[in-house]
């Protein structure tokens, strides 16, 4: 989406944030509508994944063959029309994911903009595009009421899951079930019988789960997300070239290696540090002397952003080794939803969103990437999320 589109939506996002729904948007180009085809985009490929809706990393190619057929609701100003929401993965172009609304014409021109919700049994979409549309959002009238309908089934699982984490906290510490970092996150998934999978940030029915130990010195920054740069656009172009002109020699590990935090306000000790650009359209690592190293499309990261946390519980752990094992209590839960995305620009150059890197060279010679990952401390949530609930599990 373009900057044009954030502007637009941003009218918006209180009253989806009221709702606390999960969405997703999508914005149909003049040559998209003239061949009735969407690129299904990265958050819109997670949003369906997320809510068990469809995964086209599991989908074969070609339209015929592999394609699949989506139930879908249009709400409009004053009634709901049925329509179907093609899937598919051609043949051509590696398979890049597709979709279309068949009958979506009707109710729509180019360059529009929908937004797409759901009741985990099939898509209900608006054209927020459309004056009639935006008037019923806007006054609560028959759009808004039909997306509270979803909401309300919505909180219900909020509280199933703050249940969920209550039951194990009242448990006191659990041995983990894997040693190191990941042990605090994987440990609750598995308590909360969520199976593991590949996708490296589990979440409960659509809601975002983010578990992290508590830090003696409340050092604690929670991961918004991590993501590779736009290599065909910056100035490095590998991992390795990264590694290469940045990282250093690690005695304890016997490698070359490159794990640090990167702020906008000063340098770091590699002489990097970040910027964005004059247009506010692009993140930017710089080197003191080299200039411009990796790069991000930023609204592709305020898209992502945005449907990553469309709602997110971070969990706070006391942890504490018994026996040799690490242990763990869950003691606290922070539940935001619908982050603020135009913020993100003013919190990464004020210091309170920073970049880490996390690469090395393995054994073999071949680079390994752990960490592109925009952090946030957890006591500055409120300047991202409106109205983050607190919950102090050990007095509850």
């Amino acid at each position: 989406m373009n900057k044009e589109n954030w502007v637009a939506l941003q009218e918006y996002l209180p009253l989806f944030s009221e709702l606390n729904l999960d969405m997703s948007f999508l914005y149909i180009t003049e040559t998209g509508y003239g061949k009735g085809i969407m690129d299904a985009t990265l958050p819109v490929r997670n949003f369906l994944r997320k809510n068990n809706l469809h995964d086209y990393e599991k989908q074969g190619q070609g339209q015929k063959e592999n394609g699949v057929e989506l139930q879908t609701q249009m709400i409009l100003h004053d009634s709901t029309v049925e329509l179907t929401a093609s899937l598919y993965r051609p043949k051509t172009k590696n398979g890049d994911p597709r979709i279309w609304f068949r009958g979506i014409k009707k109710y729509c021109d180019a360059n529009s903009f929908i937004a797409l919700a759901t009741d985990k049994k099939q898509l209900y979409i608006l054209n927020l595009t459309d004056d009639a549309t935006k008037h019923s959002l806007s006054t609560k009238g028959y759009v808004y009421q039909t997306l509270l309908g979803l909401s309300q089934e919505k909180q219900s699982i909020a509280r199933e899951l703050y249940d969920k984490i209550k039951d194990i906290h009242n448990k006191g510490f659990i041995p983990t079930v894997v040693s190191g970092d990941t042990g605090v996150g994987m440990t609750l998934e598995h308590e909360l019988d969520i199976p593991p999978n590949s996708y490296a940030n589990p979440d409960y029915k659509g809601i975002e789960l983010k578990a992290s130990r508590k830090k003696i010195k409340n050092k604690t920054r929670n991961v918004l997300f991590n993501k590779a740069p736009d290599w065909e656009n910056s100035q490095c172009k590998s991992t390795k070239e990264i590694i290469d002109k940045y990282g250093y020699y690690s005695d304890e590990k016997d490698r070359m290696q490159l794990y640090c935090t990167i702020y906008a306000l000063k340098p770091n000790p590699q002489g990097l540090y970040l910027d964005i650009d004059d247009n506010e359209s692009t993140l930017k690592v710089m080197h003191t002397t080299d200039g411009e190293v990796v790069e991000w499309d930023l609204e592709y990261l305020k898209e992502l952003l945005l449907n990553k946390h469309a709602e997110t519980f971070w969990v706070e752990a006391e942890s504490k080794f018994i026996d040799d094992v690490e242990h763990f209590q869950y003691n606290k839960i922070i539940h935001t939803r619908q982050p603020h995305v135009n913020f993100i620009t003013s919190l990464i150059m004020s210091n309170i969103i920073t970049l880490d890197f996390g690469m090395h060279i393995k054994p073999n010679g071949s680079p390994y990437w752990r960490l592109f990952a925009l952090k946030i401390h957890k006591d500055n949530l409120n300047m991202l999320f409106p109205e983050p609930k607190e919950y102090d599990l050990t007095t509850q």
